[in-house]
């Protein structure tokens, strides 16, 4: 690994640390933001023991949950990026974010099978719904001799997208008031609903994904040079591609069962991170977790002290800092078109 890449580790992982932190010392108290250096430690000491149950379960697993959303979400995109070898790739772009979704949804429907299930049953449904959306679109995008297009992958993304809303819309139809505001809550996309049991499967889940690309990342370099090259190096595309595929998923899914349907993490961190330390997988999916991890920490501290007390979906800061990239990329692709 070249120094800059470790260089940019370092600094991004510094930069995390103190993000988490001035996430955890700013808070909002009578309409104002307030900036408390030494919370929780203090208000722990001085606390009840029913502010120290807030404090535990609901306002600590914001921090640790942002970092494995935007870890997870910037993986997956960096992933589906290079092998698609498609820079508008995205896990929301590309409905494999809705298929979880709708996974995750459907089950809301079933409250008294969720209740005796337990919690893990979350995750693995939404991997299976991000499993199935991604399949199906590497499937409808293929064109003629089975190649992946840009233009065919933008368009399946359209189309599974659109079922996935329509999925989602109708099963928010048949729920009772208050389940179909706490649904769409999560749909528009926020870390403010995690448990710890939560955090520590969606951990070990970005650990599992992360070492199994970290370990082909000699061969999804390979897939840089396109089907043909990959095989004249001795690298099974169709088998690699799967394998991606469903790395993308689990990383997907976890991050759904989190942090509900947001968009753009994983379009913005890939570019931003090929910008500072090239194109090696070697080196991108050290340093893209590690920014991921930022942007959605900032991010979710954004959405939380903009108005507060109010407080805003964390969708609707990525897609603010999303939708400008996008638009610059897609103009990119049509002039290269030309």
């Amino acid at each position: 690994m070249r120094r800059s890449a470790l260089l940019w580790a370092c600094v991004l992982g510094t930069a995390t640390l103190a993000a988490a932190w001035a996430s955890v010392a700013l808070t909002s108290h009578q309409g104002r933001v307030v900036f408390e250096p030494a919370w929780p430690a203090a208000l722990w000491q001085a606390a009840e023991e029913l502010q120290q149950q807030l404090l535990i379960f609901l306002r600590l697993p914001r921090v640790p949950a942002g970092i494995l959303v935007g870890a997870s979400l910037a993986l997956s995109g960096l992933v589906l990026q290079g092998v698609t070898r498609n820079p508008l790739a995205d896990p929301y772009l590309l409905g494999v974010s809705g298929g979880a979704g709708v996974g995750v949804v459907l089950l809301h429907a079933l409250p008294s099978l969720v209740q005796s299930s337990g919690w893990w049953l979350i995750p693995i449904v939404a991997f299976v719904g991000a499993q199935g959306a991604s399949l199906l679109v590497l499937l409808l995008a293929r064109g003629s001799g089975g190649r992946l297009t840009v233009l065919g992958l933008i368009l399946a993304g359209v189309v599974i997208n659109s079922f996935c809303a329509a999925a989602m819309t109708f099963a928010l139809a048949r729920f009772d008031p208050f389940r179909v505001r706490v649904t769409t809550l999560w749909l528009a996309g926020g870390v403010s609903f995690a448990s710890w049991h939560q955090l520590a499967l969606a951990t070990a889940l970005l650990l599992g994904g992360w070492l199994f690309l970290r370990a082909r990342a000699h061969q999804l370099n390979a897939f840089a040079l396109g089907r043909a090259g990959a095989a004249s190096v001795g690298v099974d595309a169709d088998r690699l591609l799967l394998a991606a595929a469903v790395a993308a998923s689990l990383l997907t899914g976890a991050a759904v069962s989190l942090g509900g349907l947001l968009g753009y993490v994983g379009l913005i961190v890939p570019h931003g991170v090929r910008l500072l330390v090239g194109q090696d997988f070697r080196r991108t999916l050290v340093v893209a977790p590690l920014a991921g991890a930022l942007l959605l920490v900032i991010a979710d501290a954004a959405a939380r002290l903009l108005f507060a007390p109010e407080e805003l979906p964390v969708g609707v800061i990525t897609a603010l800092l999303g939708c400008p990239v996008l638009l610059v990329l897609l103009r990119a692709q049509l002039r290269g078109r030309r």
